[in-house]
């Protein structure tokens, strides 16, 4: 899978669960935290893209990214950082 067919999933994911799907129309590179999900919303998020692709995200994104205090690292992440990591995720799954 390349880098434009994990892009297009990313952002049917996206549009399948976002309410207000302006913030990732037209633009590619929005910030993660800028989507405004919930909770819940971003563990369905993280849940399809981790079956999907058959990897596993760290759990310091998903907790940062679903508004926990733990792990700001990830705080200014964008779509484009988030897919070149599940990228990096699946080719090193495949090389093991």
């Amino acid at each position: 899978m390349d880098r434009l067919e994990i892009q297009q999933h990313v952002l049917d994911t996206l549009g399948k669960i976002l309410i207000d799907k302006s913030v990732i129309q037209g633009q590619e590179d929005v910030l993660v935290s800028a989507l405004e999900l919930d909770e819940e919303d971003f563990a369905e998020f993280f849940a399809d893209l981790q079956s999907r692709f058959h990897i596993q995200l760290p759990i310091r994104i998903k907790s940062d990214l679903s508004h926990l205090p733990e792990h700001p690292d990830y705080s200014q992440l964008r779509l484009q950082g988030l897919i070149d990591l599940i990228l990096l995720k699946m080719t090193s799954e495949e090389s093991r």
